[in-house]
């Protein structure tokens, strides 16, 4: 818990440009997220400027949620820049496995990333010929992915998290599973878009990309959880979560935190922390 609120601590101090290669359908919630944690977010959709955005940027985010031609050559454009500035890349692969085209980007740009975050249908689908998906929502349970996503990460050298009733991160030797959040989240388009966004922004001041996953991911879901508990319909839940992103109620975070048994794994050891 006390490395959740250093990191936000250190997010607002530091104020890390985020550079956002994202979807037209969620930027905007995007955007207020990262702001409200203390980030700086940025959009590209130019290659003529992105290669000067890229040097300024501390995380490079992509998200392949209105992908088309153009897009994939900003993308690929925007991992050689990144290996080439040595930037770490963090990807959403939305709507991966739903059709041959969002497969093959997603599957193509994941061995060039640090943190890769998607559902559990997502991450099935980057690690097998055989699956169904949904739009952009998942029909697999994260405990069926799990090792899938083990896989992935010892093949690509990264970290990945699969979102879902329960989290799951993994970079192949350390795993932890996280369990908060409500329903009430998949109801708003884009919260997984966001919460990818708030994990780039953890790496942005981590430098490691399984803390990452695990920090922005706990401290997500623990502002829905909290914040579910006094709104309940969908529009009102989401102008108060960016609220609680902007100003944490750390004591109420800290007490559904503790209330929860969590444990991390590694090596197959488990401890509690």
């Amino acid at each position: 818990m006390q490395n959740i609120q250093e990191s936000i601590n250190a997010i607002r101090a530091q104020k890390p440009l985020i550079l956002n290669l994202t979807n037209f359908v969620t930027m905007d919630f995007i955007a207020n997220c990262l702001l409200a944690i203390g980030a700086a977010p940025i959009m590209c959709a130019s290659e003529d400027e992105l290669e000067e955005l890229i040097q300024m940027s501390a995380v490079i985010y992509i998200n392949i949620g209105t992908v088309n031609l153009n897009f994939i050559k900003l993308a690929e454009k925007a991992i050689t820049l990144a290996k080439k500035h040595k930037k770490p890349v963090v990807l959403d692969p939305v709507g991966c496995g739903a059709t041959k085209i969002r497969t093959r980007t997603a599957s193509e740009l994941a061995s060039h990333c640090q943190i890769i975050r998607g559902n559990a249908s997502e991450i099935m689908a980057l690690g097998s010929s055989s699956f169904l998906t949904k739009g952009v929502e998942s029909v697999h349970q994260t405990e069926a992915t799990t090792e899938t996503a083990d896989n992935i990460a010892k093949d690509m050298g990264s970290t990945i998290v699969i979102s879902g009733a329960t989290d799951y991160i993994t970079d192949s030797i350390n795993t932890k599973k996280i369990s908060f959040g409500h329903p009430i989240m998949t109801s708003i388009t884009g919260m997984g878009c966001c919460l990818t966004a708030v994990i780039a922004a953890v790496l942005a001041i981590t430098k490691n990309p399984f803390e990452a996953g695990i920090i922005g991911s706990q401290y997500f879901s623990l502002c829905g959880e909290i914040v579910s508990q006094s709104h309940t319909k969908p529009g009102s839940f989401k102008a108060a979560f960016i609220d609680m992103l902007y100003s944490p109620d750390f004591d109420a975070i800290r007490k559904s935190h503790d209330q929860k048994n969590q444990y991390i794994t590694c090596n197959d050891s488990p401890r509690l922390i």
